[in-house]
């Protein structure tokens, strides 16, 4: 516990990744039992992952100051929002969190591609790369549909926070290819967004979290010899 609790790049991504898998978990828990008021919960939550993903990086000045203006805008336009309703405003704050979670996929990848040899760490990293890949094109689906008229079937008619629920849902099962067929796009640029996010996902477990294994397994076998 002692080692998780003094961070450093050999277990910094331990965190971030409970907190992402804890903000999914949450999100499905109130569509479930609390739809009504379940925004600010949703809300919350997103503010501490922010503060999960800067405090992974805060070895690293510039992200840093840049993670604590994010945290800080996000969290004012999260109160706003939440007591104004103001269109602009929700837009810009997920625009804003859209932002964050690309440059939090980022600065991620580039450690655990550029620095140093595999560990138990980077594997973990890679985990939470593709959590933050699926979160990053919810959002987006979900600016889209806010923006777009019919940009999407199958997805309800209500708040954007109950819909952010569905487009969880619709992206990872999109990411990961399994293609239900419950949500569809139904206008180019979002059919664009949904197979590229599929192509993604396609080269990101074929390609990068197989190497990264791969050469692990690499490395503990030169180990031993």
């Amino acid at each position: 516990m002692k080692n998780l609790i003094n961070w450093s790049d050999k277990n910094n991504f331990y965190f971030l990744t409970i907190a992402l898998v804890g903000y999914i978990f949450l999100a499905a828990c109130l569509d479930q039992f609390r739809q009504g008021d379940g925004l600010r919960f949703l809300q919350v939550a997103m503010v501490l992952v922010l503060g999960a993903g800067i405090w992974q990086a805060k070895g690293k000045r510039l992200w840093y100051l840049t993670g604590i203006g994010f945290l800080f805008t996000t969290t004012i336009l999260a109160f706003f929002s939440y007591w104004f309703e103001a269109e602009g405003l929700v837009s810009l704050y997920l625009c804003i969190v859209l932002c964050y979670l690309v440059l939090t996929s980022w600065t991620a990848l580039k450690q655990v591609l550029f620095t140093g040899g595999i560990d138990s760490n980077k594997i973990v990293g890679a985990v939470c790369i593709f959590l933050l890949i699926g979160l990053s094109w919810a959002h987006l689906y979900t600016i889209l549909n806010f923006w777009l008229t019919d940009a999407f079937n199958g997805v309800p008619k209500e708040h954007w926070s109950t819909q952010m629920t569905d487009f969880i849902y619709f992206s990872f099962v999109t990411l990961t290819t399994l293609g239900y067929g419950e949500i569809t796009p139904n206008t180019p640029i979002t059919r664009f967004f949904t197979y590229s996010e599929a192509v993604l996902g396609q080269f990101y477990m074929a390609i990068l979290v197989a190497s990264l294994v791969g050469t692990r397994l690499s490395e503990r076998e030169s180990e031993n010899h």
